[in-house]
């Protein structure tokens, strides 16, 4: 009963050609999301090439840049540039992750608010997790 009365209602305005056309192209686009990856005592997830947000630790980035290496939408050969909020102290962390040929590596550096803090850094192998 619902499903006809909404049958109608869709006819009256018109809506199913829109509606196929918006799942057309849902279905169209590619998906270029990344598995999620643990990088040292970092877990990316969400991370993708097609512009959407990637998350660290569950916190969005609140600054993301893309770039290809080889070919656009090779998400084997990107470089990743991030600035996450902190979640152990307040700050944030200014992150590169690198992907390579099929390795891929983060670099993490504390973002310092004056040139006389300490510079603290690392750099860590990633892995794809389940």
């Amino acid at each position: 009963m619902l499903t006809s009365t909404m049958d109608s209602y869709l006819s009256k305005v018109k809506m199913k050609p829109i509606l196929l056309t918006a799942l057309a192209v849902a279905l169209a686009l590619p998906t270029l999301a990344l598995a999620d990856v643990k990088c040292g005592p970092f877990r990316l997830a969400g991370q993708t090439a097609n512009g959407s947000w990637a998350t660290v630790d569950g916190v969005k980035t609140r600054r993301q840049q893309v770039s290809w290496l080889q070919q656009k939408g090779d998400v084997d050969n990107v470089k990743m540039h991030w600035t996450v909020a902190a979640t152990k102290f307040q700050g944030d962390y200014g992150m590169t992750y690198l992907s390579k040929a099929g390795s891929a590596t983060l670099d993490v550096e504390v973002l310092r608010s004056s040139r006389s803090q300490i510079k603290i850094s690392g750099s860590y192998d990633c892995r794809k997790i389940d």
